[in-house]
């Protein structure tokens, strides 16, 4: 992880929040389509994300690399008490790999899409808290 100056990363927060929302929206389209890989895909992007929006934000850290997402993802489940926040982080990250395994049914998608959606939804409000308070 590398460390950004305060306007660089209010600014880089944004951008990476605005990618998280932009891959949720075509994540839901491509699961409309039946696309089950492209979707799953998309929904890792989103949290991974929005994840690096919340690091920027609370401690200006750009996560350069996979394995800190997980690791990210384990301490922000113990500091709010809420151990949903890595099991999603974990979901999402095992729909990356299905993007080439495609193991999963579009049942699977459907239902991992709505837990990341409100982990996405937990993670924008934490990341606004952090900029804004």
């Amino acid at each position: 992880m590398t460390k950004s100056s305060t306007t660089e990363r209010v600014e880089k927060a944004a951008k990476y929040l605005t990618q998280s929302l932009r891959y949720l929206e075509n994540a839901y389209a491509e699961l409309q389509k039946g696309e089950v890989e492209k979707s799953g895909e998309l929904l890792w992007g989103s949290v991974a994300e929005a994840l690096k929006a919340f690091m920027m934000a609370r401690k200006g850290l750009l996560i350069k690399e996979h394995r800190e997402f997980r690791r990210i993802a384990r301490e922000l489940a113990k500091e709010c008490a809420d151990e949903s926040i890595s099991q999603v982080v974990a979901e999402a990250d095992s729909l990356h790999s299905n993007f080439y395994e495609a193991r999963l049914e579009i049942d699977d998608l459907r239902c991992a899409f709505e837990r990341i959606r409100f982990l996405v939804e937990k993670l924008k409000n934490l990341t606004i808290r952090e900029l804004t308070g």
